[in-house]
């Protein structure tokens, strides 16, 4: 995997705060850049992923979870 561009620390955010900004993140990246976006486990992660399977452009990398939170590495696709 490429190297992490950005990143944003959204535990302790609730829903539906953390999946907007982490939406809102996604969208100023640059294309093909690579972003880690640690959320917590559960309704938090789970509200996020469902809600990012209705953009495109985006495809998770790879997934990890710390404990009660989860690394998700995500990359902007370009054209």
């Amino acid at each position: 995997m490429r190297e992490v561009s950005e990143q944003i620390d959204l535990r302790g955010i609730p829903c539906p705060r953390n999946t907007a900004k982490a939406l809102m993140f996604l969208e100023a990246l640059d294309d093909d850049m690579i972003s880690l976006i640690i959320i917590d486990d559960g309704e938090p992660l789970n509200n996020f992923l469902e809600s990012l399977e209705l953009e495109t452009g985006y495809r998770i990398e790879a997934k990890e979870q710390q404990g009660n939170f989860w690394n998700l590495y995500i990359l902007k696709e370009g054209p």
